[in-house]
């Protein structure tokens, strides 16, 4: 079981009137080989008991940015879900959740940001996949 940290980083200024994902830079520190790295459609790979922190970060410090929630296919199934982000400690800017399962395909999911303190809400959609667990990474 390893720690995934997944970075979001965001234009904010031109995002605000834009297409979001021309201005989502998504990065994480995966040991199995993510792809889309760079781009809004980070397909994370991870395995099954993975702890995977989201953390959204404004690319122009005097701009603000928050994560208002998450759904998409990946959150999907109640306690059977494959992911349930939750704020940590009441901060909009990082949320964790554990891995729980498996997929065959990528899964997506819906990160909503709120830009500059409700400027604009906006959404993009990245994925995951999760694999069988083959012992620890890190």
């Amino acid at each position: 079981m390893a720690q995934i940290h997944i970075l979001v980083a965001v234009n904010v200024a031109p995002a605000i009137t834009g297409n979001l994902g021309d201005y989502v830079y998504m990065v994480d520190d995966s040991l199995d080989g993510s792809s889309g790295e760079g781009g809004h459609e980070l397909e994370t790979q991870c395995e099954n008991g993975d702890i995977l922190v989201w953390t959204v970060q404004s690319i122009d410090p005097d701009l603000k940015v928050s994560i208002d929630s998450f759904d998409g296919a990946a959150t999907e199934g109640g306690d059977n879900a494959l992911i349930a982000p939750t704020q940590v400690n009441g901060a909009k800017t990082i949320w964790r959740s554990s891995v729980n399962g498996t997929t065959t395909t990528a899964q997506p999911y819906s990160m909503y940001l709120n830009l500059n303190n409700g400027q604009a809400h906006k959404t993009f959609d990245p994925y995951i996949f999760s694999k069988r667990a083959q012992g620890a990474k890190k």
